[in-house]
């Protein structure tokens, strides 16, 4: 849906005369052109907080248009899988029929790239996703520690993790740190600490330094990461084997996951169609402050990790039946 919105009304509270005492030797006849000059001056903060409102608006479109790239894909993948698991019900015995398309639809997905390897909505389009599965920064620890870590380029990073801290802190608090690097720290949906940034951040070894807790102390030890696992790959791997149990278990899963996932990206579109919207009546009919809301829409538009709200969804008891299939009538 095309937003628009009107110009906003500039008040200026300057006084619109001058006074002018007697015999300061002013010129009359100068008056009209500053007065003309500094209306000018008015003009043009006008046209500028317009084109800013038009610039923040055409950034929220295209925030607005990636979350639907997202929930069509979701939607997509769902359908295909529900029927992938109709013909695993059906006919469990073409296995290997149903592992080549499971594949085709791996390959389908990553080449859209709004959803990554665990089907997960992908912010970050472009860059790797890793995990760090021989190091456990998450777990808690009876005692403090700083982990200092290496990285290709030299770059380096010193990780101050506290004693006791829930998982949930321990990511909150690694997460700045690893920001500055332009590395996004979120949780995979096996519990796991994944890593995502440029490719070149992950081309070799990590080394890592600590005290004992979490890290070895002494001298740095490189440690890999891993890429992260497709999970549609393991899908097709699983069909070919005997246990199609497990994989009828994880397409529910999978299921389940792409449900939670669709309803958090439609309710991050409709708060922020929420808060555009309020955004141009505010402009028609100045019953709000539009900086304010534009300030607000701003934040919301930085805020592009869906992790925390996608992780708190997934903490919910399982989605009813209906529920569930409710993506079919889409």
């Amino acid at each position: 849906m095309a937003m628009q919105i009107s110009a906003l009304n500039s008040k200026d509270t300057r006084p619109q005369t001058l006074g002018v005492a007697a015999g300061s030797g002013y010129d009359e006849a100068q008056a009209p052109a500053k007065v003309q000059n500094r209306d000018s001056g008015g003009e043009i903060g006008v046209k500028v907080q317009r084109h800013g409102q038009w610039a923040l608006m055409s950034q929220a479109q295209s925030r607005l248009s990636m979350l639907q790239s997202m929930e069509q894909s979701i939607v997509s993948t769902y359908r295909q899988l529900v029927n992938l698991a109709r013909q695993l019900d059906q006919n469990g015995g073409q296995s290997q029929a149903l592992a080549n398309q499971a594949r085709a639809l791996a390959h389908q997905v990553k080449s859209d790239g709004w959803l990554d390897g665990e089907l997960s909505p992908n912010s970050k389009q472009g860059q790797s996703h890793y995990l760090m599965n021989r190091v456990d920064l998450l777990s808690p620890r009876n005692q403090g520690e700083t982990v200092r870590i290496g990285l290709p380029g030299g770059n380096h990073l010193s990780l101050k993790l506290g004693a006791q801290a829930s998982q949930s802190r321990a990511l909150a608090e690694l997460a700045p740190q690893f920001a500055r690097l332009g590395i996004t720290a979120s949780l995979s949906g096996q519990g796991k600490l994944q890593l995502t940034g440029p490719e070149a951040l992950f081309s070799s070894p990590w080394t890592f330094q600590g005290q004992g807790i979490r890290v070895p102390a002494g001298n740095p030890i490189p440690i890999g990461l891993d890429a992260q696992p497709q999970v549609l790959e393991q899908l097709a791997d699983g069909l070919e084997g005997t246990n199609l149990d497990y994989e009828k278990a994880r397409l529910r899963a999978l299921l389940v996951a792409l449900e939670q996932h669709r309803k958090a990206l439609q309710a991050q579109r409709q708060q922020l169609m929420a808060r555009m919207e309020a955004l141009r009546s505010a402009a028609q009919l100045a019953s709000q402050d539009p900086d304010a809301l534009g300030s607000e829409i701003k934040s919301y538009i930085k805020g592009g990790d869906f992790g925390a709200q996608l992780q708190a969804l997934m903490a919910q008891a399982n989605l009813s039946r209906q529920s569930v299939v409710s993506l079919l009538s889409l």
